[in-house]
């Protein structure tokens, strides 16, 4: 899609009517843009804070393509460096987590203390003279590290908004999670990592708010799960007053899609019971901190919370999921299990094996949006179907507010508002040479006067 011989990224999507152009899961020109206006500029998830408690405590991840270290500091402070030492460029630290108080390169033994700065070189004197500047080689420094309840983010970019600006009413949905209990929340287990031949924008629209194809992607692992029969748990249900599509915060891209009967997120539990009697013995203590609508309507229903570009939480089913981008065509997914601290450890423990039995790397879920996911991807790369366009246009023209929720609202589960709330942000900073240019909203009826989209 070129004009004037240039990427015209205006014709890529089109909310109006739902189209996405094909080419925008395989052209490695816009993977590129990807990189540096959504991954170099967008808040992305690093650790959750009970994962680096102590000082010299690292964690290893990505943002976008780029590899970090996530340190806490001796004061308590979080910094973030890229993982690569300033000499050669070597990976400083091969190592996945840990408690370190220096990171020394395996290549010339450079080394740096857990704040940065270059503290060691071999032969300084004899190879450099004494003339080395030193400051001069500390590692790179992410430019913003903050965190929202327990998790934390970081932004290459220093003129970012803040993260509570950033998230904005998206803070609303993701308490009914992370500040539902006194003692908020944890992850379980060992990082499990999958690598999927999958454009990294597949898996986020499939679960930002695709309910339409829990029934026919996932007809065979709902029919083993023994909890469907509950009473008062259809986790397919759209009707209007019990199940919801929102897409929130400014309309920046992140999403929301939940059941509102406050039981079905484990409705694909083998032994929901241990859950449903944690939510109703909590329950009234919930509505006091969250209140009433969070309490009953949200907090234990199946909820999907999309914090854009490419963090997911699911609430109920209860795991924790970061893609991260290797590619055009290639993504790897990271999944925890995540519990209240304060959950009985019998509830933990069921629900760190359904994580796995649902969405681990043989999850019984997961498996079935792997294929499919990667057959979109897939058959994307050929020269007459990249040309195609693809449509999320269910329920144009539906959109409202409700007094009770902040956002954008589309009623039922079966709905596809969210994915084109989600391309609509993901245009308009691909569009914008920095964030002043980012277009903000106060509301949906000065978004709809933008006609570009």
């Amino acid at each position: 899609m070129t004009k004037n011989g240039k990427l015209n990224i205006d014709a890529l999507t089109d909310f109006r009517t739902g189209r996405q152009h094909r080419s925008i899961y395989t052209d490695a020109e816009i993977y590129e843009i990807e990189q540096e206006r959504i991954f170099g500029r967008c808040w992305l998830f690093l650790a959750h804070e009970r994962q680096i408690q102590n000082p010299g405590d690292f964690m290893r991840t990505f943002m976008g393509e780029d590899e970090v270290l996530v340190v806490r500091q001796k004061n308590g402070s979080v910094k973030a460096f890229l993982n690569t030492c300033t000499h050669r460029g070597n990976r400083l630290c091969k190592a996945d987590t840990g408690n370190k108080k220096s990171f020394v390169c395996n290549y010339h033994g450079w080394g740096f203390d857990t704040s940065g700065a270059l503290t060691g070189v071999p032969l300084e004197k004899e190879a450099y003279y004494g003339e080395l500047d030193k400051d001069a080689f500390k590692l790179i420094e992410v430019a913003q590290v903050s965190s929202y309840n327990g998790l934390i983010f970081g932004n290459f970019d220093p003129e970012a908004p803040s993260l509570e600006a950033y998230l904005g009413e998206m803070r609303w949905y993701l308490d009914i999670w992370l500040d539902a209990m006194p003692n908020g929340t944890a992850l379980l287990g060992e990082t499990m990592k999958v690598e999927l031949p999958v454009n990294w924008k597949f898996p986020v629209e499939n679960v930002s708010g695709d309910g339409y194809h829990l029934g026919w992607a996932h007809a065979g692992a709902m029919t083993v799960s023994s909890s469907m029969s509950l009473s008062g748990m259809t986790v397919s249900n759209s009707s209007v007053d019990n199940s919801a599509a929102v897409s929130v915060a400014g309309l920046n891209g992140h999403c929301v899609l939940s059941s509102l009967d406050g039981v079905s997120g484990y409705a694909f539990y083998p032994q929901p019971k241990i859950a449903v009697d944690y939510l109703e013995q909590n329950r009234a203590n919930v509505a006091e901190r969250l209140g009433k609508v969070r309490a009953e309507k949200f907090w234990g229903s199946q909820i999907n919370l999309t914090v854009f570009p490419s963090l997911q939480l699911l609430p109920g089913l209860n795991w924790f999921r970061v893609y991260h981008p290797k590619g055009v065509d290639r993504i790897e997914m990271w999944t925890w299990a995540m519990v209240d601290v304060d959950m009985p450890n019998e509830l933990k423990e069921m629900i760190l094996a359904n994580v796995a039995r649902t969405f681990g790397p043989a999850g019984i879920f997961d498996n079935d949006d792997g294929d499919n996911l990667q057959a979109c991807s897939e058959l994307s790369n050929g020269r007459q179907t990249r040309k195609m366009n693809l449509y999320t246009n269910m329920a144009l023209g539906r959109e409202h507010s409700r007094d009770e929720m902040p956002g954008v609202v589309s009623d039922g589960l079966i709905c596809e508002q969210n994915q084109r709330y989600y391309y609509r942000r993901w245009s308009e900073l691909m569009r914008a040479e920095n964030w002043s240019d980012v277009p903000v909203y106060n509301n949906l009826e000065e978004a709809n006067k933008t006609l570009w989209v």
